[in-house]
C-alpha cells in the first residue's frame, strides 16, 4: 500500500500535536561555507505545517488543484493559492495516480508546493511522514535515512537526500556510512540551477574513496579559491583534510596557510576548516593541528588573530568558558589561549 492509503485519521491527529514546534537543527558545519541561508527542506516544511495535503488538477477546473486528501488540518482547505502549469498538467495525464504534496505553514500561514507523490517518491514519503516525530529530536537518525538516498535513481530523491545532509553537522557527517560517487558530484559542481548545493557536494567528496585525481582537483580549486578570495574556499579545505587525512593538512599548511596574499576571508575559511576538524578530528589529528598552528601563530599576527576568533567559537559552542581578552594582549597569546581551551572539547571519536 502506498503512503496515501497508509495515513491514519488518529495518526494525523497525533502527529500534528507532536511536530508543530519549529525543527531547530544544531548549528551546522556546512552551512559555515555558504554565505546564504539554505533554503528549508521539505522535512522542515512538513514539521512546521498546520495543513497538509495531497492534491490533482480538478476535474472541472483544470487549472485548479483539487484537494484529494487531507493529512494534516481538521478544518476545510479550500482552494489552494496556486495554478496547474502545463508541465504537471502533461505529468498527471501520464500518471493519474500521482499527487502533488502542499504543506501551510503554521507561523505564516503561507502555503508552499513541495513535491509530486508518485510511484517513485511514494514509499520515501511514507517513510519520512512516519519519522516525522522521531527526526525531530534526533537529527543523526534523519541524516542516516537520507544518506541512503544518495545515489537513489530518481533525480529528485537525490536532491531531497542533498538538501537534508546540508543540514547535519560535521560531526554527523563523518559518522554516517556514506558511499560517495565523487565523479558524480564533481560534474553537478557548477550547475547554474543548483549553486546552492555546492558546499554539501564538497564536502561528501572528502568522504569518497581516495584518489589523485579527486586530491589534485580539490588542490586546485583551493589554489584558485585563494587568489580569488572564494566563498566556497572553507568547503574545499575541509574537504580535502577529511579525504587526505594529515597530507592535506600539512599541505594545506604548507602551500597556503601562510600565505602573504591571505585576505582576512581566505585565512578564516582555512582557519574554520582546521577548526572543525580539531573539534570533530581523531586526537592525531587534534594534536597536528594544534602544532601547525602554534608554530605559525607567533609569527603571523593576522593569522592568530583569526584564529583566536575560531578557536574561541568553537570552545564557546561546546559550552566552554572562554577567557575574555585585553583590548592590549598579544594576539599571539590570544590564539593559543583559545587553542588551549578547546583542547577540553571532548573527542567524538
Amino acid at each position: 500500500m502506498g503512503f496515501r492509503e497508509q495515513v491514519e485519521p488518529g495518526f494525523k491527529r497525533n502527529i500534528g500535536a507532536a511536530i508543530f514546534a519549529i525543527f531547530l537543527a544544531t548549528p551546522a558545519m556546512p552551512c559555515a561555507f555558504h554565505g546564504y541561508e539554505p533554503k528549508p527542506t521539505l522535512v522542515e516544511r512538513l514539521i512546521n505545517a498546520d495543513h497538509v495535503v495531497l492534491a490533482r488538477p480538478g476535474t472541472a477546473t483544470p487549472f485548479r488543484f483539487d484537494v484529494t486528501t487531507q493529512l494534516r488540518g481538521d478544518a476545510p482547505v479550500g482552494a489552494l493559492p496556486f495554478l496547474v502549469d502545463s508541465t504537471t498538467r502533461r505529468f498527471m495525464r501520464l500518471k493519474p495516480q500521482a499527487r502533488v504534496l502542499f504543506a501551510r505553514d503554521a507561523d505564516t500561514e503561507v502555503w508552499h508546493r513541495l513535491a509530486i507523490v508518485d510511484a517513485a517518491f511514494d514509499p520515501v514519503m511514507h517513510d519520512i511522514w512516519s519519522a516525522l516525530p522521531d527526526w525531530q529530536d534526533n537529527p543523526a537518525m534523519r541524516a542516516t535515512y537520507f544518506s541512503k538516498l544518495l545515489n537513489h535513481p530518481d533525480r529528485r530523491l537525490r536532491e531531497l537526500a542533498l538538501r537534508e545532509l546540508d543540514l547535519a553537522t560535521y560531526g554527523t557527517l563523518r559518522a554516517l556510512d556514506l558511499e560517495i560517487d565523487a565523479k558524480a558530484l564533481r560534474s553537478q559542481l557548477d550547475v547554474i540551477t543548483e549553486m546552492d548545493l555546492r558546499a554539501i557536494r564538497i564536502l561528501l567528496m572528502g568522504f569518497a574513496a581516495p584518489s589523485d585525481d579527486l586530491s589534485a582537483f580539490l588542490k586546485d580549486r583551493i589554489t584558485t579559491g585563494v587568489a580569488h578570495d572564494s566563498d566556497i574556499l572553507g568547503a574545499y579545505a575541509l574537504s580535502l583534510i577529511a579525504l587526505e587525512g594529515r597530507g592535506g593538512l600539512r599541505w594545506l599548511a604548507d602551500t597556503h596557510l601562510s600565505s602573504p596574499r591571505n585576505t582576512y576571508n581566505t585565512h578564516s575559511a582555512m582557519v574554520q576548516a582546521l577548526a572543525i576538524h580539531f573539534q570533530t578530528g581523531d586526537a592525531g589529528m587534534r594534536d597536528l593541528i594544534e602544532e601547525t598552528l602554534t608554530a605559525r601563530v607567533l609569527f603571523d599576527p593576522d593569522l592568530a588573530y583569526v584564529v583566536s576568533l575560531q578557536f574561541s567559537a568553537i570552545a564557546a559552542n561546546a559550552g566552554l568558558e572562554v577567557p575574555e581578552s585585553d583590548l592590549d594582549e598579544d594576539p599571539s597569546l590570544e590564539a593559543l589561549k583559545a587553542i588551549e581551551v578547546s583542547r577540553l572539547i571532548p573527542l567524538q571519536n
